[in-house]
């Protein structure tokens, strides 16, 4: 269990590292804000999937 944490944040920080904020500051705020909308909408299905199934 302890590994596969470790291994997750090895993975999130490199790719933390190779991020290019120059290219994200050229890309402009509307990927950054679909991205934000495709991630909330993922959450209310998922909290909507749970519910039905009694989960929640």
């Amino acid at each position: 269990k302890s590994a596969s944490k470790f291994l997750m944040v090895c993975a999130l920080a490199a790719i933390g590292l190779n991020t290019s904020f120059s290219s994200m500051k050229k890309a402009g705020i509307r990927p950054m804000i679909h991205g934000f909308i495709i991630s909330a909408l993922v959450v209310v299905v998922a909290l909507l999937v749970e519910m039905a199934m009694g989960i929640v």
